[in-house]
């Protein structure tokens, strides 16, 4: 990147190659209080600008104070252009309070990018192309209100892309940060950050950072420019390198996925209770029945296969967490438990376990509202939406030691786990917590959930969580799934052409499920993004014979490329419904979705185009 090309305007705008990069006048910077209250950065009593040059570079910094009622509140932002690779970094940060509080800070201003074949990349889960003029109004609500590091955002960055440039910004504090997509039908699309108090108060500076690069660039080439920053700060531990830690990560590879119930029970109190017909509320599935069904697919060829139990523990799915042991007697209890782990282990498959550390159920047998976590005001958040009703969210400094607490136990018994699902991790928001004997920040709270992994991988067992997230990469192994967003506007994997060699991700095999485009098939977005494929726990006959066929197809692919690098994704038609992905062994994925057809083209010539 040539910085020479790239500098600031009198005006305040960036030139970048040619390209005059402008920030929208009519959405300018403002403040939120807590009572709502907005006020424009320039309503300040007093505003002050100076130009700036450090040692790392050059740029401007505006100093701002008073508001209606507090004169003596005080605030800056700098806005500077690095001398050392062009980027530019627009910080805020306030330097006497003078008893305001903030609910959002809205800086900066967000860049205009239009013109023919303008278009916005999203991380919003696994990513989406959102063209200046799409027809329809779109991210008009964003999951968890955009709220950063969960699946609003599986990465802190956006970026648009023009026929004179692109740009790249990147939410250094994503912890701490939501942001906003403005595109009504038709146009124009407008992104901005939106910077949140960390325990009530905005107590350290943050930082949006832009990248500008040339005409002629692309989404591909943002991905390949986010993953060298994070490269630089050490952010992606590659599965390879996951793999030595634990070698458990290795026998992943290939095998299909297949999520299982046990026992079922739905309280009153729940959002999800059955009223009109409450015999639905509760159900069983013994460990014997699994054990039935894993020998059969052993005995229909099935050579890899991971095993994920739900509702193992006594109270049922999503009940009285994190007081979840011993398994369910109804289900077999610790001996049901132990066989059905024994015969995993006998077929050569690998055996994991739903688990919950967020979620802290009021009637656990340890429930003590001092663990919750508690919001800046002294409130304790809660709700009762999940199966086992009423709950507040456990503090997430504690969860390590809850986390030990149970599967030493569960390890002590005999249990054989080569994986486990912490559920929600890299899902849901970050929380923090005011309560004085465990306060806790955002960022903080990220550190402890990576910890729970940790722990995992030191008793060798593989980390796995609800979806994918960036913080995550240097601990998370696999997940649930990591779909597109509903209503997304050109699905493109923008998260696996980052992290692709990081992280496994299973995706649904059929049609029309959550987070597979309308019109297209789950098994050919697998093959696409080089994923896992989910292995049915209830189809026979020939929906079962069809099942193993794909997994067939993707436990050979998924051999080869589960550890490489997704190096390049092509549109191969305009109407987009021909796709390639390539990989950096050199495999080649080829996908049609109109004619459900696929093409693997391997390193040794080889290729595959039937089940």
């Amino acid at each position: 990147m040539n910085q020479q090309q790239i500098f600031l305007t009198e005006d305040g705008s960036v030139s970048a190659y040619g390209k005059v990069w402008r920030f929208d006048p009519d959405r300018p910077p403002h403040l939120i209080l807590a009572d709502g209250t907005q006020i424009a950065f320039d309503q300040c009593e007093t505003v002050r600008t100076e130009p700036v040059t450090t040692g790392l570079g050059r740029g401007f910094r505006a100093v701002y104070q008073g508001i209606p009622g507090h004169p003596g509140f005080l605030f800056e932002t700098e806005t500077l252009l690095s001398g050392t690779d062009g980027h530019l970094d627009c910080t805020f940060s306030v330097r006497r309070e003078d008893g305001v509080r903030l609910r959002e800070v809205i800086w900066p201003a967000p860049l205009i990018a239009e013109g023919p074949g303008a278009y916005a990349a999203l991380n919003t889960m696994q990513g989406q192309l959102l063209p200046a003029d799409w027809p329809e109004e779109a991210c008009q609500k964003l999951p968890f209100d955009g709220q950063m590091c969960s699946e609003a955002a599986y990465m802190p960055w956006w970026g648009e892309v023009t026929g004179e440039g692109s740009y790249l910004a990147w939410v250094r504090s994503p912890w701490d940060a939501k942001y906003t997509v403005s595109h009504p039908a038709g146009g124009p699309t407008r992104i901005w950050a939106r910077h949140l108090p960390s325990l009530g108060r905005m107590r350290y500076q943050r930082t949006v950072s832009c990248w500008f690069l040339p005409g002629g660039s692309g989404y591909r080439d943002l991905c390949r420019l986010y993953r060298s920053l994070a490269d630089e700060e050490g952010k992606p531990v590659t599965l390879r390198e996951k793999a030595q830690a634990n070698p458990n990560v290795a026998r992943l590879t290939g095998c299909c996925v297949m999520h299982v119930a046990g026992k079922t029970h739905v309280t009153p109190d729940s959002r999800y209770y059955n009223r009109e017909h409450p015999e639905k509320n509760d159900a069983l599935v013994p460990f014997s029945h699994w054990e039935e069904r894993v020998r059969r697919l052993k005995a229909l060829g099935v050579t890899r296969l991971y095993l994920h139990q739900d509702g193992w523990g006594q109270p049922g799915y999503d009940n009285q967490h994190p007081d979840y042991l011993p398994p369910c007697r109804e289900l077999g209890g610790w001996e049901g438990m132990k066989a059905l782990s024994d015969t995993m282990a006998e077929l050569g498959y690998l055996f994991g376990i739903h688990d919950q550390y967020r979620d802290y159920y009021l009637d656990a047998p340890t429930y003590t509202p001092d663990n919750a976590c508690q919001s800046a005001d002294g409130s304790i958040y809660g709700h009762a939406i999940w199966a086992g009703g009423r709950q507040n969210y456990l503090c997430a400094s504690l969860a390590p030691a809850y986390v030990k607490r149970n599967f030493e136990q569960l390890l002590s018994a005999g249990i054989r786990l080569q994986a486990a699902y912490l559920d929600v991790f890299t899902c849901n928001e970050a929380d923090e917590c005011a309560h004085p004997r465990h306060r806790m920040t955002r960022g903080e709270c990220l550190g402890w959930r990576a910890r729970c992994f940790h722990y995992l991988t030191s008793r060798g067992i593989v980390p796995s969580s609800e979806e994918v997230n960036d913080w995550a990469m240097d601990s998370q192994v696999f997940c649930h799934w990591a779909p597109y967003l509903t209503g997304a506007a050109v699905p493109v994997p923008l998260f696996n052409l980052v992290y692709h060699d990081c992280v496994m991700i299973p995706w649904k095999m059929e049609a029309g499920g959550w987070g597979i485009p309308e019109g297209t098939a789950g098994f050919l977005h697998c093959l696409l993004n080089g994923g896992m494929p989910y292995m049915s726990d209830t189809a026979e006959g020939g929906a079962l014979d069809e099942n193993i066929r794909q997994w067939q197809v993707i436990s050979e692919l998924h051999t080869h490329v589960a550890m490489e690098k997704m190096t390049d994704h092509l549109f191969l038609t305009e109407d987009r419904a021909c796709q390639q992905t390539v990989f950096s062994d050199g495999t080649r994925v080829t996908v049609h979705f109109k004619e459900n057809r696929f093409e693997i083209l391997y390193p040794d010539g080889r290729k595959v185009d039937a089940l």
